[in-house]
């Protein structure tokens, strides 16, 4: 209820439009102001920027300052305007509620404007603007006349010039590279190579043809005392040819020199011919026993194992060892001296996988065990190998004819 009372008695007091002197009732104008900011959001903005400009007044006092009018002129005015206002007439110089307010509110000052740019401040849209070709240039441009031409013409003669220049630098180049490639480098010391072994100083040339060469490691296959048997020397001496050449280890390459010049040209001669080759399938090679993935480590990964197909006599007749129409005597002599002198042979008959080549190595098995798998087979062995169907017995009822003719 004192709320309600306040706003009438405040809302009163601005519609009656009384002046009441800040010196008399300075409370009861507080009062009214606050009521009047209240219900007047702009005019409350108002007196918030003009507090700003009278620091140290209070909003009431700096407002009345503006006011130029006395106290008592202000009575004395406001009185024949209200009787104006019950006769419905104006009086002369009676304020009206526009020249009060236009008397109350002063407008803030206008916000300064920034000065203008200079014109030796840098303007990009004004750069731009000049830099850029305009349309009557561009016709120029297209039809390569006048000086725009001319400029173009020399630029385009520079560029030929530098791609020329560019081009006879690389050919100089080329020149030097080419010159550089073709001299001779200066000779190499080359490394030295290990001492001989006492197995390498007993192949002598009087035994075979070989070429020391050095350690091999290739992952797990590591290869001590490598010799590449290239020949072998006959007893007689003549040379019988490997072919290709195999790498071998020393003891394995003095094995099989030993077991050709001893068995394999006495088996030969015995044919009506002197032994003039070897052929070769293979001889080092780092792989796993009959190449399947996960297997051990073949004698091959060690230069202790080599495969061979056959050989040819000096009068151009070759046999395969695992043929089975060559001379079977031969063959079967061939597979006993091939298995004293080796610790595996493995040939037709073995695994499956030596149908078609010999396989000789000197690995060494706890005991001395020995292992010596090559069937020595004839053609009536591979057509009695394959089976027949059982004859048809007695007591089986007659096989019915099958009618050709169409029902």
């Amino acid at each position: 209820m004192v709320l309600i009372a306040a706003t009438t008695a405040g809302l009163a007091l601005l519609l009656s439009d009384t002046r009441v002197d800040a010196a008399q009732d300075a409370g009861l104008r507080q009062f009214g102001a606050a009521v009047h900011d209240f219900f007047s959001p702009p005019r409350r903005h108002w007196r918030r920027a003009h507090k700003r400009a009278t620091v140290g007044q209070s909003p009431r006092v700096a407002r009345d300052a503006t006011e130029t009018r006395e106290p008592e002129q202000a009575v004395t005015q406001e009185q024949p305007a209200r009787r104006g206002r019950t006769s419905g007439a104006k009086a002369p110089g009676a304020r009206t509620p526009g020249a009060k307010a236009s008397a109350q509110f002063v407008p803030p000052a206008a916000a300064p404007t920034p000065r203008p740019r200079p014109f030796e401040a840098p303007n990009p849209q004004r750069e731009l603007a000049q830099t850029a070709p305009s349309v009557d240039a561009r016709p120029a441009r297209r039809d390569r006349t006048g000086e725009q031409s001319d400029a173009l013409r020399g630029t385009r003669a520079a560029r030929a010039k530098t791609s020329a220049a560019a081009k006879e630098a690389d050919k100089a180049k080329e020149a030097v590279r080419d010159a550089a490639e073709k001299t001779v480098p200066p000779q190499q010391t080359p490394e030295a190579a290990p001492s001989p072994s006492a197995c390498q100083m007993r192949l002598g040339p009087d035994l075979a043809s070989v070429e020391f060469l050095p350690p091999i490691h290739a992952g797990q296959c590591t290869v001590d005392e490598v010799v590449r048997l290239e020949a072998i020397v006959a007893k007689d001496g003549r040379r019988i040819a490997l072919t290709p050449p195999a790498t071998l280890r020393c003891p394995m390459a003095e094995t099989v020199i030993h077991w050709v010049r001893d068995d394999v040209a006495a088996v030969a001669s015995s044919l009506g011919a002197a032994l003039k080759s070897l052929t070769v399938d293979t001889s080092f090679e780092c792989r796993s026993r009959n190449r399947i993935a996960g297997a051990k480590l073949s004698q091959h990964g060690f230069g202790n194992a080599i495969d061979l197909r056959g050989f040819t006599l000096a009068n151009g007749h070759t046999m395969r060892l695992t043929d089975a129409a060559a001379n079977k005597p031969a063959r079967e002599r061939l597979r006993q001296v091939a298995c004293t002198r080796f610790t595996t042979v493995l040939g037709p008959g073995s695994d499956g996988y030596h149908e078609e080549h010999i396989h000789l190595d000197i690995t060494e098995r706890r005991g001395g065990y020995r292992i010596c798998q090559w069937d020595v087979r004839d053609p009536s062995t591979i057509v009695a190998s394959v089976p027949l169907p059982p004859e048809r017995p007695a007591a089986a009822p007659p096989r019915q004819a099958h009618s050709t003719a169409k029902k």
